[in-house]
Formats: C-alpha cells, structure tokens, sequence
C-alpha cells in the first residue's frame, strides 16, 4: 500500500513539475501579445486617424546630476519634443506594422532607466497604448511599456523618418545598429 502512494505522489509531482515547464516557456509571448494588443489593433484596422506619435529627447552629451526617469525626461526644461499625428503616421504604416509583430523579449537583469530618448503612441480615447524609452542604462535594452525587454533595431526604425537631420547626428549614440543583445 505504502509503494502505491509513492508512486501516486511521484507522478503527481511529475505532472506539476511538467505545468510548471509549459506555463513559464509560454508566459513570455503572453506578455508580449498583452503590451502590444491594443497597438496592433490599431495599427492592423488601418485607421490611424487617432493615433499620435509623441518624441521626447535631450542630448546625449547633457550630464544630469542622477538618472532621470521618463517623467523626469518629459518635465525636462531642455526636452525636444516632436508630436506626429496620425495622417502622417499612415505614410509609414510598414514600420508601424513591423513595430507591432516585434516579439518582445523580457530582461531579467535589474537595471535602472537614466532615460534620454522616450516616445509613445496614444489616442484621445485610451491616452498612452505603447511607448518606448531607451537611455544609458546598459545600452542592451530598452523599456517597453514599463518592461525592460532586448533591444531591437525596430524600436529605431520607427523614428529615423520622423526625426530631422540634426537630431539624427544629436541622437547618433541611440541609433546605432547592432548594439543591442
């Protein structure tokens, strides 16, 4: 009798042990589905009408007495902002697309975010559905929604034909490709 509860337990064990492996491999593409959901459905309706996209940079070179955060970065008195609306958006509807089929894979490393660069896509009915801020933390990942997750040049892509000369050549150090995990 003593046999047949162990083995009862032994398997019971096993089929957790196995739940736990299939619900941590999947839990990362959930994530990424979830902060990308409400941008991609936008993006995949093809009406972009209400969708804005807002750019927020200072200067590499500026030095700041200790990390600033997004808000910090937005409040920022030097801050460049540039605002596209949503007309203009739909010109670069293939960046936006690719933006939103962009597997999103979390970094477990703990980090701070001294951010420089930040944007975000919003709408007048729902405000901020996506956003990306990229600073010098590491230089090996961004944070997206809030999650660090490995960079990707994407994240790039979308703001090279919205930004003028000049803040490509200020901004070279953020846009390099390949620098990232």
């Amino acid at each position: 009798m003593d046999t047949k509860k162990y083995v009862i337990a032994g398997f019971l064990i096993f089929v957790l042990f196995v739940i736990a492996i299939f619900t941590s491999c999947g839990g990362n593409n959930m994530q990424s589905k979830k902060m990308l959901n409400n941008f991609s459905i936008i993006i995949e309706s093809g009406n972009l009408d209400t969708l804005s996209l807002t750019i927020y940079y200072i200067s590499p070179s500026i030095l700041t007495r200790h990390p600033i955060s997004v808000n910090d970065l937005m409040d920022y008195s030097g801050v460049n902002k540039i605002v596209i609306n949503g007309s203009d958006l739909e010109e670069h509807i293939d960046l936006l697309n690719q933006l939103s089929n962009t597997a999103l894979i979390p970094v477990k490393s703990k980090s701070y975010l001294d951010a420089r660069l930040y944007y975000l896509f919003e709408t007048k009915e729902e405000g901020a559905i996506f956003d990306v801020a990229i600073g010098v933390s590491d230089g090996k990942s961004m944070f997206v929604n809030g999650t660090k997750v490995k960079g990707n040049d994407i994240f790039i892509d979308v703001l090279i034909p919205f930004l003028t000369e000049d803040a490509v050549k200020e901004l070279g150090v953020y846009l390099v490709r390949d620098n990232h995990d």
